[in-house]
This record gives C-alpha cells, structure tokens and sequence, in this order.
C-alpha cells in the first residue's frame, strides 16, 4: 500500500495496473480521455455519461481516468496522505459527506467520500493537474446506486480533472437561439427559482439546450469570449414544468425522486435540441412570481455583478476555493454579456417567449 509519499504516487500506482484492467477511449468536447477499471460492470455508466461526445474533430488535450474498485477501502493503492490539509468538508443532496483535501504541496487534490449505505461505500478520488490524471477507488462497487457514482463520484472527479483544460462547472442551466448556435444564454439561480422551468420551455419553443442544472464554462483562446459547455445529456423535470408542457406528459410514468423530479435525456424532451456549446450573450436571472404574466427587467453592469455575486456566495455543494474561480468566470460574463431578471409567472408558459424576444434584440 503507498501512504504518505510524493505526488508522483498516483503516477506510480497507475503504472502497475493489473494487466487484467480494461482500456476504453473517451472524449469531452475536444479532450481525450484514457479510461481504465478493473471492474468492466462500471463501463455501461461512463458510456452513458462520455459516449454522447462525439470525437472531435481536433484533439486539443489528453486526461487519463482510472476507476479501481476493491472489497475494503484498506486495500485503496493511493491512501490519503498523513501530511494533508483538509480545505472542505460538504453535504451532498444524498446526504453523502465529502471532505476534500490536498497533500502537503499542494500538488495532488483528494476527494473522501464517508460510506453512507443503502446510497454509498467509503470512496477516495485522487487528482493530480499538473500531469492531468484521476484516480477513483472505490469499496464494494455493487453496493452504490448507479447514480450516485455517475453525478457524484465520477462527474465530480472529471469535473476537477477538466480545470487543466480550463473548464469550470456552473450550477446553471444554458440555452442557444433558435436560429443561431453562436447566441447562448446562461440560467442562473437556486434551486427552486425557475431554472429548469425557463430551460425546458425555452427548449419546447425551438432553442438548442446544453444543460437545465449543470454546465461547463470555457474561456477561448482565440478571443477570450467564454462559452458553455455541455456535460450531460440529462435533465431532471419537476411536476409543475410538465403542467406546462403537454408534450412532456411521457414523463408522468417515470418514477420521481424525492425532490419532485424526474429523469431523462435531452434528447427526448425534443429532438434535436441537444446542444455541444454556445458563446453566452445573455445572462438570465429567473424568479418565480405569483404574477399573473411573465416580465423581464434589464440589469445594469453593476447590478449584474452583484447577482453573480448572490450566485457564487449560494453555492452550498462546493468549495470556496471553487466559488473563487467561478466568480472569476462570472465577473468577466458580466462584461460580456447582457444581463435580465425574468419574473416568471407560476402556472403560465410565456417566460421561454420572453427570451427569445431577447435574443432577437440581442441580435439586431
């Protein structure tokens, strides 16, 4: 067992993987992914998470993922380091708690998940940036619910090993023009302010959509304006939206969870819909009203940045170090973008024809 040692640990227990380890090619967006287990019943739930991205017609990096699964956590290869500093400790929505960590330089980040069971066993993901790799072990493999290791365990030790390649997630939902991939908007809220209400209705109009909850931003190279990245092909859909939307009565058998919501692909909200990515132009801030129409309000720039800035401060599932960086993605959105405050009306469907009629105006 390796405990205590330098950073190129990870590196080390990777390179004695047994040759028993199955190999598979994934991609995100245009990074490759090499990923490897050797418990071949976790491939069906990367397939459903990373099989939607197509490869891309230019590679621009390359990660490597492990997922090692053993009967007891005293077997992880890769331990949690005596010399360690704890940065956060979080609640997960299933109650899971998650302490994170880096090692002595700072050089290796660690993610522990404390066993919670019917939901999940003991877990320990280890990232190493600089040599963009991840590591995710796992006890008892059968005994977590699938989706747990598909939102938590595995998207969150992706989603940390992205930063290399300058991703940030954002609890957010986003959209693109019905005519025009090149116009997105970004949907920022808490949960329960209508996100996925506008979402979902912007996408039964005509718009593309990239996500209802969670996203990626980007900043580009060329020319510094930051996009939206798709980073998942699901969405989850309360009571109340399919009230609005007759077309989405199929969702009605499929079972909700216990925050009202039901599951299922973008795709079959409509097809075609789904969407890679868009450069935001607008930025949208909906609130449930009890009004009995929809209304929008412009923001100016600082108004804008203060709403950020509420956003960034909510974010109750993440670190601070983590809120750091997404303000820092915000506050140049807030130059970028224009931003509104939509008033969304409980019971109506108007909200997602008020923003096309802003990305009209943002057009002309």
């Amino acid at each position: 067992m390796l405990k205590d040692t330098p950073s190129d640990t990870l590196s080390a227990a990777i390179h004695h993987l047994p040759e028993s380890c199955i190999h598979k090619v994934y991609y995100f967006h245009d990074i490759r992914i090499i990923f490897q287990t050797n418990y071949p019943a976790l491939l069906p739930i990367l397939d459903k998470m990373l099989g939607v991205f197509p490869e891309p017609p230019k590679v621009q990096g390359e990660a490597t993922y492990v997922v090692l699964c053993y009967e007891n956590a005293a077997q992880f290869p890769v331990q949690l380091p005596r010399r360690r500093v704890r940065t956060e400790t979080v609640r997960l929505l299933t109650n899971t708690k998650l302490k994170y960590y880096r090692d002595g330089n700072g050089s290796t980040l660690y993610q522990s998940y404390v066993a919670l069971p019917p939901i999940n066993e003991a877990a320990v993901s280890v990232i190493d940036l600089a040599h963009a790799t991840a590591l995710t072990q796992l006890e008892m493999p059968e005994r977590y619910q699938s989706t747990f290791l598909r939102r938590y365990a595995f998207l969150l030790a992706l989603g940390q090993l992205m930063h290399k390649f300058g991703f940030e997630p954002c609890h957010g939902g986003a959209i693109s023009a019905p005519w025009d991939a090149q116009q997105g908007a970004l949907i920022l809220g808490a949960s329960g302010s209508g996100k996925t209400t506008l979402s979902i209705g912007c996408a039964m109009i005509g718009c593309g959509l990239l996500g209802d909850d969670l996203v990626m931003l980007r900043e580009q190279t060329a020319d510094g304006t930051i996009e939206a990245h798709a980073i998942s092909h699901e969405v989850s859909i309360r009571s109340g939206s399919l009230d609005l939307w007759p077309a989405l009565s199929f969702l009605r058998d499929v079972p909700a969870d216990k925050r009202d919501k039901r599951y299922t692909t973008i795709e079959r909200v409509r097809s075609g819909v789904a969407c890679s990515k868009a450069p935001i132009r607008l930025l949208l801030f909906p609130t449930l009203t009890t009004d009995a129409r929809s209304s929008v309000t412009p923001l100016n720039k600082a108004s804008t940045l203060q709403k950020l800035v509420d956003e960034c401060l909510g974010q109750k599932y993440t670190t601070p170090q983590a809120q750091e960086r997404l303000f820092l993605f915000l506050s140049t959105l807030a130059e970028q973008a224009a931003g509104y405050r939509i008033a969304i009306a409980r019971g109506s469907n108007d909200g997602p024809q008020i923003v096309r009629s802003l990305f009209v105006g943002n057009a002309l």
